[in-house]
Order: C-alpha cells, then sequence, then structure tokens
C-alpha cells in the first residue's frame, strides 16, 4: 500500500509537459544531443522546453513546433503534448498578468489627477506603438497565419510556374553547365530567422531556427528530398559552392518551394528562374 501512495504521489509531481518529454527521453536511452539530432533543433531550446521555460524561446508557436518535434523523437503523440504545452502557455500568460485592486471612486484621495492621468494615457499609447512595431517586425510563423499563407500561394503558383518554365529550362542550361552537382549548399542566419523543409506534398517535416551568424550545411539527402521555405527572407544567405545566390524573396513575406539542388540555385542567381512563390505575410 506504501508503494503505491509513494507511486501515486510520484505522479502527481510530473505536471509540466516538460518532465513528461524529459522522462521518455531518459527511458528511451537519449540524451539532449541525441534529440537534437533527430529534430535539427539546438540543444538549448531543447533543454528549456523540458525546463518547461518558455521565456527562452522566440515565441508560441516555435515553442509547439519544438513540443511536437520532440514527442515525435521519444514516441509520445505529438498532438497531446502540443495542446498540453499551448494550455501550458496560456496558464502561464494568466499567472503574470498583474492583480487587479479595487478602489473606492468616491474616495478623494485615491483619485488620480489629472496630470496623473495624461501622463498615463501617454505612456500606455507609447507602450501601445512599441508593441505594434515589434510585433510587425517579429514576423513569427503562426499555424493559422501559415496555413492562410501557404493557400494564396497555392492559389498563384500555376500561373507563375506556366510563364516561366519555357524560360527557365532555356535560360538556364548555359548558366548551370560549370555547376557541380554535389557543390555544398549552406544557409546563414544574417538574423534570428525560422527556416522549414518540406517534403513533396508541401508538409514540413523538419524546421529549425538559425541564429545570426549560425551557419547551416543542407545534408545532401536534404538537397535531393527536400525544398526550403522561410517568411523572413531577407534574414537568411544562401550559398552554393560558396557563391551568394541573392535574395530567394521579397522582405517579410513567406516562401516555400525554393529548391536545394545546386543547379537551381546557381539559375536563380543569374536571374533565369523565377523561384518560388511568394505570400504576403500581412502586418501584425
Amino acid at each position: 500500500m506504501a508503494d503505491e501512495e509513494v507511486a501515486e504521489q510520484g505522479e502527481l509531481a510530473i505536471t509540466r509537459t516538460g518532465d513528461r518529454l524529459r522522462l521518455a527521453r531518459e527511458a528511451a536511452g537519449l540524451s539532449l544531443a541525441d534529440i537534437a539530432t533527430r529534430t535539427r533543433i539546438t540543444q538549448r531550446h531543447l533543454d528549456a522546453i523540458e525546463k518547461s521555460d518558455f521565456s527562452g524561446l522566440p515565441g508560441r508557436t516555435y515553442v509547439t513546433g519544438f513540443a511536437r518535434a520532440y514527442a515525435r523523437a521519444v514516441d509520445l503523440p505529438e498532438a497531446e503534448i502540443g495542446a498540453a504545452v499551448r494550455r501550458e502557455l496560456e496558464e502561464d500568460e494568466y499567472v503574470a498578468r498583474p492583480a487587479y485592486e479595487a478602489y473606492e471612486p468616491t474616495d478623494p484621495a485615491r483619485l488620480p489627477t489629472a496630470r496623473l492621468t495624461w501622463t498615463l494615457v501617454i505612456i500606455t499609447a507609447l507602450l501601445a506603438s512599441a508593441y505594434g512595431v515589434w510585433r510587425f517586425l517579429s514576423v513569427e510563423p503562426d499555424e493559422a497565419l501559415i496555413a492562410a499563407q501557404n493557400a494564396d500561394a497555392d492559389a498563384s503558383e500555376a500561373p507563375a510556374a506556366d510563364a516561366t518554365s519555357a524560360q527557365s529550362a532555356t535560360a538556364g542550361a548555359a548558366g548551370t553547365a560549370q555547376v557541380a552537382q554535389d557543390a555544398p549548399v549552406v544557409l546563414t542566419g544574417l538574423s534570428e530567422v525560422w527556416i522549414g523543409f518540406d517534403d513533396a506534398t508541401g508538409k514540413t517535416e523538419n524546421w529549425r531556427t538559425l541564429d545570426p551568424g549560425e551557419v547551416y550545411q543542407v545534408p545532401p539527402a536534404y538537397i535531393e528530398q527536400f525544398t526550403l521555405r522561410t517568411s523572413i527572407p531577407q534574414a537568411l544567405k544562401v550559398t552554393v559552392g560558396g557563391r551568394d545566390v541573392g535574395a530567394i524573396g521579397p522582405a517579410d513575406t513567406l516562401v516555400k518551394g525554393v529548391s536545394l539542388k545546386p543547379a537551381d540555385l546557381i539559375a536563380r542567381a543569374e536571374g533565369s528562374s523565377g523561384g518560388a512563390p511568394a505570400a504576403p505575410a500581412p502586418k501584425r
């Protein structure tokens, strides 16, 4: 009986999703480095998820996506883990809200002066403006936003592809003749940037973030099987065989379907390929 009570108390002590992920990893005999290799997520982000320290992660969508990827790596139900993380994020936001302290409006001693009132109004307006600017510049990928952007991009792909396919096939041949098929493809973060790799059906199988100055060489298997997507193309530098291919899309837009094959990237650099269509990211 005592052993059952101890086991029950141990289960109750595991109240955070990060604990479930950590215990599943340990039960599988895996290290954080093993999980990082499987998910392509940095160890510091994985450590933050295990500790439920979401303040160290870029945003809500990153937290949910990273947790789901972690769950897949340790054979936990990713939908259940994602829902649990979202609940914890909402709970943390609720606890962080300042408590409302009521006061008697009829008490003259506690009524704010006109000067104080105007000061508070001005401060509130400045904070709201600063927050709006931050949200606009952050361009954080949101699941609903990405779905809407993908729908817009899919709708515009067919006519763009038909109009440029013939020109790309002819003009790209001369520019790519000198490109080695095994030339290394390297991605470098100019600022913190989210990137994803889509399979042939358009599903994002792998994603990660690059810190400013971080360099990531795309594995050969990714070059053959996946295409690149990102929502902040101006924050990402793409080189093939040491050659900068230039911008892969307009600033602050979702670009997807970017071929990672050396010949296609060189053709893009020489202006012979129209590239993947981009869906404008709405201001946030």
